[in-house]
């Protein structure tokens, strides 16, 4: 073979292989996907097996679950109220164990107490009273992170509750002027620095859902707490 017939024949190959490669990249001619093995070509397994859809838009199945509330007065509704409310809606069981004008040290102790691994999740809104009395938010917030370790001690599942907005709900009275900013600090640090624990921002009420000057909540507020909670927490409802 003379030296032009060899570079004529090189030149077609090159064209040859230039369309055919343009032809698998343009998809006209079908692949199989595969890989090389010592004894030939082996074709790889393309069957696709469907996955249950996971993450942030998985529903949450409680019904017949136990929830343990712990809490001051914005808890304290207990044949009505946003966590009756909640229960009702998702067919959880309850036990409340929130009293009318208690600080975050006795809610611990109420926990450590009370709380046991029959339980499924702990609602958690506490911390008005403390701040009401002019107490350090950060001490709050320290006694708010000691009952969630409590609950995942004991394999329960810990939702706080931020509460609503002080500066949009609160009309203070005379000496209590510090009371809504002091509340707002409070609520960004549970909402920076609670860990291993659902926080839910619950500041969805507005003044006219309020009963009195500190937002003791009308059935509107309740209600309107409840649905973030729901929305939330991605519970089913029924």
């Amino acid at each position: 073979m003379n030296q032009k017939t060899e570079t004529r024949m090189w030149i077609g190959i090159a064209l040859i292989c230039t369309v055919l490669y343009a032809a698998f990249i343009s998809g006209k001619i079908p692949t199989i996907p595969g890989y090389w093995t010592p004894v030939g070509i082996q074709i790889a397994d393309t069957s696709f097996v469907p996955v249950a859809k996971q993450g942030l838009d998985t529903i949450v199945d409680v019904k017949g679950k136990n929830a343990f509330f712990i809490g001051d007065s914005h808890t304290a509704n207990h044949d009505w109220g946003w966590q009756k409310i909640v229960c009702d809606k998702t067919k959880m069981r309850f036990q409340n164990f929130a009293v009318i004008g208690k600080h975050t040290p006795w809610m611990v102790e109420t926990t450590k107490q009370y709380l046991s691994t029959n339980y499924d999740y702990c609602f958690i809104y506490g911390g008005a009273n403390d701040i009401h009395g002019n107490r350090n938010p950060n001490l709050v917030v320290k006694d708010i992170q000691k009952i969630v370790d409590l609950c995942n001690q004991k394999g329960v599942h810990p939702v706080v509750l931020t509460g609503f907005d002080a500066k949009e709900c609160v009309r203070p009275i005379k000496g209590q002027e510090f009371y809504p900013s002091a509340y707002t600090k409070y609520q960004k640090l549970l909402m920076d620095s609670i860990k291993n624990a659902q926080v839910v921002d619950t500041r969805v009420v507005v003044r006219t859902d309020c009963g009195d000057w500190t937002c003791h909540m009308n059935p509107s507020g309740h209600k309107k707490v409840a649905e973030a909670i729901l929305k939330k927490m991605k519970f089913k409802t029924y």
